[in-house]
């Protein structure tokens, strides 16, 4: 059967989600982007159709079955995933009145967001080709026309400060103090995040327990007040998806792939929360609340105890949150293991890559963001260089004052004398050189108070990594002299001459050491609550 189809995308979400430096409007704007193909796109349907019955989940709820075909339904969503939205209409007179109506609500409901639309007449009994010819003239378009989606900035009006959009709002949703006149872009995104956390409440009610809630500011994640605090940006991404779905050959096999993927993203970050509320004392240790009189002062409200951690985006394939400095590569590593544990429609194995920038909780959040993707690029790279296979993950401690990306800060500040300082990226495994477990039971080793460095030795070979192979030698046979050992990695010689084939393994542990929680860096605790 023939009908037309409307394949609608949103473009550069990143920067429309990751454009602000105020966590509130990051939150806000993601949420926006998800009601792009929920309310709006509802709303828009009910306008032009007031009186047909239409089941807008039937994609999700009975994947095999295109109402479309045999009934007088007159539209029906194909399947929405990725970021675009496949659209069914039996008239074709209705898609351009769709179009129009879709777009002019976006341009008054969520401002800055932009779009790109195709539509073709579509042969459902040929769905794969059909598919493929879409998603081509998508791509067309998307490079002939950039819609105007908010109102141009005048020399006569001011600039937000938030987006560098013209003044035009009133924002009376924050504070008193902190009252302004806002761009319609930030408008739009501070009034959505309230909504934001009480959806994602609600959603993960059952894991929250009644005790705990999540934040919208960035300063609330635990940190010590008064302190020296940091933040980690986590992004997540799905390795090999999209030729995954480009396999399909029918629409019922992307449909069950798309709520499948969703569904095993959306269940490893339930397990991730429940590891948290399961550890909670030992995470608030690990924070520096660490005595009954410091754990009375660990930020909530209402009664409730802020989660550590909060999620701005979980769609499809990825996800990306931020946490405490100090938990974001034990929570990454924990969302990849139970990511690698899910099952999908397709049966073949998941995988994802994390890139995990840890920067003081007043770094620029929109350069965190960028660092922690191209850190996810990375992680994506080594993986391909190493076969191809598993989950990997890459980190990076910004102390600030370095910009630019990652190969660039790395080249510039990352090289020493006699070679790389940084190791990884680390695959999710043990037994491996680049083993994850490994450069963790490395850091435990090196720290041990019987058999690992003391903590002013541990301060000086960071210092020493950075200096020429005399310095190394000097301190090899200083600690060597002292019947102290540093830690080995299988097949290699690297605590003889800290550096091997112009690389190290040892500054990646001594800088983890100081982000990642105490207790998983004991022996006999297995990161259980102690008394």
């Amino acid at each position: 059967m023939t009908v037309h189809a409307v394949l609608i995308d949103t473009v550069s979400i990143q920067r429309y989600v990751f454009g602000s430096n105020k966590l509130k409007e990051n939150i806000g704007a993601s949420y926006l982007i998800q009601e792009v193909y929920e309310s709006y796109l509802r709303k828009v349907i009910d306008c032009i159709f007031p009186f047909a019955k239409i089941n807008f989940n039937v994609w999700k709820n009975e994947p095999d079955k295109c109402l479309i075909e045999d009934t007088d339904i007159p539209f029906e969503v194909g399947y929405i995933g990725g970021g675009n939205a496949l659209l069914f209409f039996k008239d074709g007179d209705r898609v351009r009145e769709f179009i129009e109506k879709w777009t002019t609500t976006l341009l008054v409901e969520t401002p800055g967001v932009v779009t790109a639309v195709a539509c073709e007449a579509f042969d459902l009994n040929n769905f794969k080709s059909e598919n493929e010819k879409l998603f081509n003239k998508l791509r067309e378009n998307k490079y002939r026309f950039i819609p105007q989606t908010v109102i141009p900035r005048h020399g006569i009006t001011a600039e937000c400060s938030h987006t560098g959009y013209s003044m035009d709002i009133w924002n009376e949703k924050e504070d008193k103090e902190e009252q302004d006149y806002v761009s319609s872009v930030a408008y739009a995104k501070i009034c959505a995040s309230q909504e934001a956390t009480k959806k994602l409440e609600e959603k993960f009610e059952k894991e929250l327990k009644g005790e705990y809630c999540f934040i919208d500011q960035l300063d609330e994640l635990g940190q010590l007040k008064g302190e020296d605090s940091h933040i980690a940006i986590v992004h997540i991404d799905g390795n090999g998806m999209g030729e995954r779905f480009r396999k399909t050959k029918a629409l019922g096999e992307i449909r069950r792939l798309s709520v499948s993927v969703r569904e095993a993203t959306e269940e490893s970050f339930r397990i991730l929360l429940n590891t948290i509320t399961d550890k909670f004392q030992n995470i608030q240790n690990a924070l520096g609340f660490d005595t009954y009189e410091k754990r009375k002062d660990y930020p909530g409200e209402k009664g409730k105890k802020n989660i550590p951690l909060r999620s701005i985006i979980i769609g499809g394939d990825d996800i990306t949150f931020v946490c405490d400095g100090k938990m974001g590569v034990y929570f990454a590593k924990i969302f990849l293991e139970a990511f690698e544990g899910q099952q999908v429609s397709d049966k073949e194995k998941l995988s994802a890559c994390a890139g995990v920038a840890i920067t003081k909780t007043k770094y620029p959040f929109h350069r965190g963001y960028e660092l922690a993707e191209d850190l996810c690029k990375n992680a994506k790279k080594r993986r391909k260089e190493k076969g191809g296979e598993g989950s990997w993950l890459d980190f990076h401690i910004a102390y600030g004052g370095f910009s630019g990306k990652l190969d660039e800060i790395r080249a510039s500040h990352y090289k020493a004398i006699q070679g790389d300082l940084i190791f990884g990226p680390y695959k999710i495994e043990n037994h491996h050189e680049y083993g994850f477990d490994t450069l963790i039971e490395n850091i435990k080793d090196l720290k041990d108070p019987e058999k690992g460095l003391p903590r002013s030795k541990i301060e000086e070979l960071r210092q020493v990594l950075t200096l020429g192979k005399e310095a190394t030698e000097t301190f090899v046979n200083s600690i060597n002299a002292r019947e102290l050992k540093l830690p080995t990695i299988l097949g290699s010689c690297y605590e003889h001459s800290l550096f091997e084939n112009l690389k190290t393994p040892y500054f990646d542990m001594v800088e983890l050491m100081k982000f990642y929680p105490s207790f998983e860096l004991t022996d006999g605790t297995n990161g259980g609550e102690k008394g």
